[in-house]
């Protein structure tokens, strides 16, 4: 009888772990001086260096007691900006390879030229992304609609790597995770329980397919 059933559960692509999981971590803070007030300038400049500044240190015992099995993993998705691939080779570099893809860099927008206005420079990225993804700020770079269509892309790889291997880990980024999230939520995966940490640097959120 029991040869049976694991023969039923291998046919129909059910396994003994329970349901398939994928955790979105966010990397770590960014090494670098809150920026305070200034022109639209200052915030571009500030956003330049922020891609570029390394992260701090942080205890990585702490992110991964909230992964279960993750020393199961081979692979672990990550985007190739440095402060998500040094966050994920510190949480997983001993054990896993760490699958770059250009895909999950963060969302990127311009900062909106405004000359002379100060105004906080967080207030500048904030506005300059609302009007990112509305369509009113295009920019040069690839515009919100088709970050999405990538994004979607995607998860059809993440999903799939997903249900084969029960478990799947991405590290990126606030606004990305964020919009990967909904993608997930729209096609059925539901927060595990205790599994929603919100945007937060090194937030772990954990999403399961019943």
């Amino acid at each position: 009888m029991t040869k049976i059933i694991f023969a039923l559960l291998l046919l129909t692509g059910t396994t003994l772990r329970g349901n398939p999981k994928i955790y979105l971590i966010r990397h770590a803070a960014v090494d670098l001086k809150k920026p305070g007030w200034g022109t639209s300038k200052k915030t571009m400049e500030y956003k330049e260096t922020y891609n570029v500044a390394g992260i701090k240190a942080f205890d990585p015992d702490k992110v991964l007691r909230r992964i279960k099995n993750h020393e199961s993993l081979d692979t672990v998705f990550c985007s190739p900006q440095s402060r998500a691939l040094k966050t994920g080779e510190i949480l997983f570099g001993q054990h896993a390879v760490l699958k770059a893809d250009s895909v999950l860099t963060e969302l990127d927008y311009p900062v909106i030229p405004v000359p002379v206005l100060q105004f906080p420079v967080k207030g500048w990225l904030f506005v300059s992304r609302i009007s990112w993804m509305a369509g009113i700020n295009p920019g040069e770079k690839n515009g919100y609609r088709e970050r999405l269509k990538e994004l979607n892309v995607f998860t059809d790889e993440l999903v799939k790597f997903a249900l084969q291997n029960d478990l799947a880990v991405v590290v990126a980024h606030g606004v990305l995770n964020r919009e990967l999230i909904r993608i997930l939520k729209v096609r059925g995966w539901k927060y595990c329980r205790k599994g929603k940490e919100g945007l937060g640097n090194l937030s772990v959120n954990c999403l399961e397919k019943f």
